[in-house]
């Protein structure tokens, strides 16, 4: 019987497919990225929300903590976005300096 020593994946440790050290490719991935992150920031979603809200009848007590609830849950996702592009950017600026 062979034991491996890597770990098997889980939900927290996802398994990455194996790539080839492609630095054009990751340049395209993170260009993709920041395009996509502009999209979202230029979308009107949120505008058409704020002018739905105050619409008399608008929604039941229900459907208000679901929509509380999503737009707290985004926020939290943006927030959680800026850190880890912070992350991303202090170790990659630490990459090859023994850091």
């Amino acid at each position: 019987m062979t034991v491996s020593s890597t770990p098997a994946p889980t939900q927290l440790q996802p398994q990455l497919p194996a790539t080839p050290h492609d630095l054009k490719t990751l340049t395209r991935e993170v260009r993709a990225l920041r395009v996509s992150l502009r999209e979202l920031a230029a979308s009107d979603s949120l505008e058409r929300l704020l002018k739905l809200i105050p619409r008399p009848g608008w929604t039941t007590p229900a459907e208000f903590e679901l929509v509380r609830g999503s737009v707290a849950q985004m926020q939290a996702q943006v927030d959680a976005l800026h850190t880890f592009q912070r992350t991303v950017l202090k170790g990659s600026e630490l990459v090859g300096r023994g850091g």
